[in-house]
């Protein structure tokens, strides 16, 4: 558990801090083909810069994971990675509709590039006098598509020094350090304590060691994009060599925001049914989080994200290789998007969920007498095929007033709001099209295509009062609704767009749905613009006798807005 942050000046710290022989704090940065190493001053809450190095003879910049260690004769050792200089992505405009990332056997078109492990030695903290710059192996670079974080960890006595590094997918490695040069061996892998290579559970991992207050021995704690977790060294190795590490553990601090790791997409309900709403959240990790409201009708109160067990087990939905439009750099990526619906009628709230993979799920809850458990996912048919649409989009369901006539709401194959109608647990009917007062239907893009499809949040609700079921929509910044004949939103603010809150007025009946074109929303007054990727809006009365807005957040939080606070907006100007 730590205390609440502290703000330092001056810019983010992308590289690594550490205690020189002076027992003073350093950070080193690089700066292209430099490296900028900075001293802490306690009193004025900043690094302030001590050397600057000359230009490095590299095929490319250093990048931020950086790693030190002084050696045994005072040499200062820096450990850096430079780009393969590789494409990533195949030829082509990557927002096209005619953009082919896979080839006709399935595999990447693109490069699965990586980044190349060097090692430079300066004969001192004042980077004067570069002793040595040089690649550390041999063959395709050591990390795949890119590295969050590096550091040096200490195990005890007989054992080196090693650097530890995390990668963009997960992957920790070792490599041991000779204590008289700084030299590097060949890597292991970081084993789990079932002595298989650890593999952080979510994408983009940086990593920081930090000793144990009671051996000394290096523990790390590892970021990824949401949130900090803690594994404890065992004190063990496995056969070759490789130490071994604990079960992660989340990191805690005082006065936390909610955090629900990054791109929460939340669905309001009384999950365990007693009586007061809840929280079910999927994330960017592919993960199901329950937030258990554990205050009262009148004061709601929040516990902390607990993994949803389905079938037995959390979830965990990964695209791996091919499940990503965007290609297999983002294999570690899962895009839930759940939606709560008592789905069976059977008095419980199921869950139905669609993710990277565009491929639709049902997770029927269980009676329970502890946590809510829920069975493990089915897919959903439509017409005896698998329901595949439109990418990350949360779907809507409604049952238009009429009891026992369910309507689920998504994005389909053409960008377009469709309805499907429910058969039984596990199939659907596919309806009609979406339609606005003019009769065309509703796309959620005109301009992009390919990974910009989908993406949209979308929630039934009767947000005007008027007894119609409306329809509210987070959409990410690329997304284009049709907010006139000539004007779409959120794109339509061009380069001031942002994630935004979507209106879509029912100005036609229940039993014949027809929309108005579809309107902002404001926060006092201002739109709501809530980063790039996402926002999921969940409209639910917590108590104070009103329909409120609660918004997940593309950095992990959830933004509360009182009705009072909320207007529509205008159009941008053309």
């Amino acid at each position: 558990l730590y205390g609440k942050p502290l703000k330092l000046k001056g810019p983010p710290l992308n590289g690594t801090v550490f205690t020189g022989p002076d027992k003073n704090t350093y950070a080193l940065f690089g700066a292209g083909k430099r490296f900028r190493l900075c001293k802490f001053n306690r009193s004025q809450n900043e690094f302030q810069q001590q050397a600057l190095s000359k230009e490095l003879n590299l095929p490319g910049g250093t990048g931020r994971a950086l790693a030190v260690f002084i050696d045994s004769r005072g040499k200062f050792n820096v450990y850096f990675s430079i780009s393969d200089q590789k494409n990533y992505r195949p030829p082509g405009d990557h927002h096209a509709a005619s953009y082919i990332p896979y080839d006709g056997a399935g595999f990447w078109r693109g490069n699965i590039i990586r980044r190349i492990l060097y090692h430079a030695k300066f004969d001192s903290l004042n980077l004067e006098k570069m002793e040595s710059v040089e690649r550390v192996g041999q063959g395709p670079g050591e990390f795949l598509f890119n590295l969050g974080g590096m550091t040096v960890t200490h195990l005890g006595q007989g054992q080196s020094p090693a650097l530890v590094t995390s990668e963009k997918l997960g992957v920790i490695r070792c490599f041991e350090i000779d204590r008289a040069t700084g030299k590097l061996s060949p890597p292991k892998y970081v084993n789990n304590e079932q002595h298989v290579a650890l593999r952080h559970p979510v994408i983009n991992s940086s990593i920081a060691a930090i000793p144990d207050p009671e051996t000394g021995l290096s523990n790390l704690l590892v970021g990824d994009t949401g949130r900090i977790w803690f594994y404890r060294f065992s004190g063990d190795f496995a056969r070759n060599g490789s130490p071994v590490y604990q079960t992660p553990q989340p990191v805690m601090r005082e006065e936390a925001h909610l955090c629900l790791g990054e791109l929460p997409v939340i669905s309001a309900g009384d999950v365990d049914n007693d009586g007061l709403t809840d929280f079910i959240t999927g994330n960017d990790a592919g993960q199901l989080l329950f937030v258990k409201n554990i205050g009262n009708k009148h004061h709601p109160e929040f516990d902390h994200p607990v993994p949803v067990l389905v079938g037995g087990k959390p979830l965990n939905i990964k695209a791996g290789y091919r499940g990503s439009i965007q290609g297999p750099g983002e294999g570690m990526w899962g895009y839930t998007c759940p939606t709560l619906y008592d789905w069976n009628g059977d008095g419980l709230l199921d869950v139905v969920l669609n993710s990277i993979m565009g491929d639709y799920l049902v997770l029927l809850q269980k009676p329970s007498t502890t946590r809510p458990v829920f069975s493990e996912p089915k897919y959903i048919y439509c017409d005896g095929l698998q329901m595949h649409l439109a990418w990350r989009t949360q779907p809507a369901i409604t049952n238009w007033g009429t009891p026992d006539r369910i309507c689920l709401i998504a994005l389909d194959e053409n960008n377009l709001l469709r309805q499907f109608w429910r058969v039984d647990d596990q199939n659907v009917a596919r309806g009609a099209l979406l339609k606005l007062a003019d009769g065309s239907p509703i796309t959620a893009n005109i301009d992009e295509a390919a990974g910009q499809t989908g993406r949209a949040k979308i929630v039934a609700h009767d947000w005007d009062q008027d007894g119609n079921i409306d329809l509210l929509i987070g959409a990410s910044r690329g997304l284009s609704f049709p907010a006139s004949r000539t004007t779409y939103l959120p794109s339509g603010y061009l380069l001031e767009r942002k994630a935004s809150v979507l209106f879509l007025r029912n100005i036609g009946s229940n039993s014949q749905p027809v929309f108005d074109y579809i309107k902002q929303l404001d926060f006092n007054g201002k739109r709501i613009g809530l980063g790039i990727h996402s926002c999921s809006p969940a409209p639910v009365d917590l108590g104070r006798g009103a329909i409120d807005l609660f918004v997940g957040t593309e950095n992990g939080t959830v933004h509360y807005y009182p009705r009072e606070s909320l207007s529509i907006s205008t159009l941008p100007k053309p």
